[in-house]
């Protein structure tokens, strides 16, 4: 993501929902990223079905990227959610 930094990962759909309202609210405009932690990597052809004991429910990890230049006034408006 050229120009933009990780603001913060969430493990679910409602919080990311939560955060990308708050952000936009004040102006910031946000990106999203999916990551599903349960696939293998590129060169990987065997997908795995997770490992004995994972929670199955933290399958993805949500990460959310904003501009560098809005990072400290994206910080701030996460620390008030």
């Amino acid at each position: 993501m050229l120009f933009k930094t990780e603001l913060t990962e969430v493990s679910t759909m409602e919080e990311l929902d939560k955060i990308v309202k708050a952000l936009s609210a004040k102006g910031i405009d946000a990106t999203t990223k999916t990551v599903d932690l349960m696939s293998g990597g590129l060169l990987e052809n065997r997908r795995s079905s997770g490992t004995f004991g994972m929670n199955a429910e933290v399958r993805f990890v949500y990460k959310i990227y904003v501009k560098r230049a809005e990072l400290e006034p994206a910080k701030s408006v996460l620390a008030t959610i």
